[in-house]
């Protein structure tokens, strides 16, 4: 194996590590009862559980909270959507996380799909 390919290789390993170690750093409380509870129940395909909090910090509401678990942008493509309507998935969810909106959750961003829906376009 050529060395440079040899070093890029390793530096993409030695990446993914750092990456897997931050991801487990960085993901609250809040972030990982969701995505457990997301995962269980709606079976995803895919599933991405983005933290926006930071973008929403100045907002007047958010002044004096200390919470950096606020605000998130969920991307879900589940079958479990089959026949239901934007309104009832977006019902699922929140209900789903009802337990975090109690616990300080503000606000989410959904953009949820079937796998047909995202094979479609």
């Amino acid at each position: 194996m050529l060395p440079i390919l040899s070093n890029r290789l390793k530096a993409l390993a030695l990446n993914s590590q750092r990456q897997n170690y931050t991801t487990a750093v960085l993901n609250g409380p809040v972030y990982l009862s969701m995505e457990k509870k997301l995962l269980e129940s709606l079976k995803p395909e895919k599933l991405d559980i983005i933290n926006e909090s930071h973008l929403h910090a100045h907002h007047e509401p958010m002044q004096g909270v200390t919470n950096k678990e606020t605000h998130f942008r969920v991307k879900v493509v589940s079958e479990q959507f089959e026949g239901k309507s934007l309104m009832q998935r977006h019902r699922m969810i929140y209900s789903l996380l009802n337990e975090e909106f109690a616990q300080g959750l503000h606000a989410l961003a959904l953009r949820t799909k079937t796998p047909q829906e995202v094979q479609a376009k």
